[in-house]
C-alpha cells in the first residue's frame, strides 16, 4: 500500500491552524466561565463583607443629618461616603422619592486606562466584576436613606484569571508546533549522524525513516544511495579479488610453459639433440608452448574487455554480405577440425556499424567455445536473419557428455556479451543439459 506524503510546510500549516482553533476554543471556555470563577473566589475568600460594611456605616450614619442643608452635615455625609476602600462605590438615595443625595467612587476607577489589544481583552473579563451591587435601608439622624454599595473587589483577581487564560491559550497554540519542530530537528540530527557515519565508511546500518514528508523521502533516497554504495564496494572488492586471482593464476600458468620453452630453446641452442627427428620434436614442443602462452594472453585480453566500462568501439560501415562472409571464414576453421556446419541464412542487404576487431574477438570466442564443448558427431546450426530492424544470429550445438575442460568464470561468453552490449545489442544464452544455444541481436541500418 502506497502512503501519501504530506510535505513539511503543509504539515506545519495544518498544525498551526489546528492549534489556533484549539487555542480560541480554550480562551472562549475561560471567557464563558469567568462568572463561575468569581463565584468561586467569593465563596472561598469573601473579598467584600457587606454585613460588616453596613454595620459600621449605620453606626456612623446615626450621628449625621441626611436631609439637612447645613454645610457641616453635608461635609460629615461626604466624609462618611468616602470611608471605603478603592474597590467600593457608595451611593445614597432618599427613602421617599428615590432622589440621588450623594456618592463616592472607588479610586480603582481613576487608574489610567490602556488602549492596547491586551488591555481590551482583559477589560472584557473585568466587566463582570462590576455586577456586585448591594443595597440596604440605613437610619440617619433625621430620617432613612437607601444606600447602594457596588463591590469591585473581584478586580484584584480578574487579571490573574485573564493571564492564566491567555497563557494556557498561547501554550495550546505554540506547544504542538514547538514539539513538532523539536521532533523534526531531532530527526535531522539523527540523519546528520547517519550521513556522517556513511561518510566514514559505515554502510551496514540502514537510514532511519520516520513519518511521510520530505525528510522521510530524503532518508529513503540516502538509504538507496547507501545500498548502492555498499553494492558497488562489494562488486569492486569482488572484481579486485578476481583480478588478483587472475593475475596470480596467469603468472603461475605462464611460468610453466615459459620455463619449458626456455629449456627447449636452450637444448636447440646448444645442439643437445641426437638427430633431426629429436630436433623436430623440440621445435614442435616450442610451438606448442607458444600456443599455450598465446591462449593465456588472449584470456588476459578478455578480462580487460569484460571489466573495462570505458571502452569505445571504432565503428565502421560494412555490408551484411561482407559480415556473413566474415563469419563463414571463421567457421571454415571448425570444418577443418571435423565439425559439420548447417547454415540457414535469410537476410537482405543492409548496412551494419561494427568494430571489426571486436567482431573478430567475438567469433574467436564463439568458435573456441564450440571447439571445446560441442560434439563433432552432431552438426552446428547457424541461422542468420533480420527481425524488427535487428540482425539476428543463432548458434546451436549439442554438448559433449563429459567435459572436464570447463572454462574458468566463463570469461569467453562474458566477453561476447560485453562486445554485443557495446554495439547496443543483446545476447541470450540457453545452456541446457544436452544442448547450448547462443542468440545474438544488434541493430542494423536498413
Amino acid at each position: 500500500m502506497i502512503k501519501k506524503n504530506l510535505n513539511l510546510s503543509m504539515k506545519i500549516v495544518l498544525l498551526l491552524l489546528s492549534s489556533a482553533m484549539l487555542a480560541v476554543l480554550c480562551y472562549a471556555a475561560f471567557r464563558e466561565n469567568v462568572t463561575e470563577f468569581y463565584d468561586y473566589i467569593d465563596s472561598i475568600e469573601k473579598p467584600f463583607n457587606e454585613d460588616k460594611f453596613f454595620k459600621r456605616f449605620e453606626q456612623e450614619a446615626q450621628e449625621i443629618n441626611l436631609y439637612s442643608k447645613n454645610k457641616e452635615d453635608k461635609k460629615a455625609l461626604k466624609k462618611l461616603l468616602k470611608k471605603h476602600d478603592i474597590y467600593t462605590n457608595v451611593y445614597i438615595y432618599d427613602d421617599a422619592e428615590d432622589n440621588f443625595l450623594g456618592g463616592d467612587f472607588g479610586k480603582v476607577l481613576d487608574e489610567p486606562v490602556g488602549i492596547t489589544p491586551l488591555y481590551s481583552l482583559q477589560n472584557d473579563f473585568e466587566q463582570y466584576s462590576f455586577n456586585r451591587l448591594i443595597s440596604g435601608s440605613v437610619k440617619f439622624k433625621d430620617g432613612e436613606g437607601i444606600v447602594y454599595v457596588s463591590s469591585m473587589h473581584l478586580l484584584k483577581y480578574v487579571k490573574y484569571y485573564f493571564y492564566v487564560a491567555l497563557f494556557v491559550s498561547l501554550l495550546i497554540f505554540f506547544l504542538p508546533t514547538f514539539i513538532f519542530i523539536k521532533r523534526k530537528v531531532k530527526y535531522i540530527n539523527i540523519l546528520k549522524q547517519e550521513v556522517l557515519n556513511m561518510s566514514q565508511g559505515d554502510l551496514s546500518h540502514a537510514m532511519t525513516i520516520m513519518s511521510h514528508d520530505e525528510l522521510a523521502i530524503l532518508a529513503q533516497e540516502m538509504d538507496t544511495l547507501r545500498i548502492t554504495l555498499a553494492s558497488n564496494y562489494q562488486n569492486e572488492a569482488r572484481i579486485k579479488e578476481s583480478h588478483q586471482e587472475m593475475i596470480t593464476c596467469l603468472s603461475h600458468d605462464l611460468r610453466t610453459p615459459l620455463t619449458a620453452l626456455r629449456g627447449y630453446l636452450d637444448i636447440l641452442c646448444l645442439h643437445c639433440y641426437k638427430d633431426e627427428k629429436q630436433m623436430d620434436h623440440y621445435l614442435n614442443s616450442c610451438i606448442e608452448k607458444t600456443e599455450q602462452i598465446k591462449d593465456l594472453s588472449n584470456k588476459t585480453f578478455e578480462y580487460s574487455l569484460v571489466y573495462n566500462d570505458d571502452l569505445i568501439p571504432s565503428l565502421e560501415t560494412i555490408s551484411s554480405e561482407s559480415f556473413i562472409q566474415y563469419i563463414e571464414e571463421h567457421l571454415e576453421y571448425l570444418e577443418l577440425e571435423g565439425f559439420k556446419i548447417e547454415k540457414e541464412i535469410t537476410i537482405s542487404s543492409v548496412q551494419l556499424q561494427l568494430d571489426l576487431s571486436m567482431m573478430k574477438r567475438m567469433m574467436d570466442n564463439i568458435c573456441s567455445n564450440i571447439q571445446k564443448y560441442a560434439r563433432k558427431e552432431q552438426p552446428i546450426y547457424l541461422q542468420i536473419s533480420i527481425e524488427k530492424g535487428n540482425i539476428k544470429i543463432v548458434f546451436e550445438n549439442e554438448k559433449k557428455e563429459i567435459n572436464h575442460e570447463v572454462e574458468s568464470n566463463k570469461i569467453g561468453l562474458k566477453s561476447v556479451n560485453k562486445i554485443i552490449e557495446i554495439h547496443q545489442g543483446q545476447c541470450f544464452i540457453q545452456d541446457l543439459m544436452d544442448s547450448f544455444i547462443l542468440i545474438i541481436t544488434f541493430p542494423c541500418h536498413l
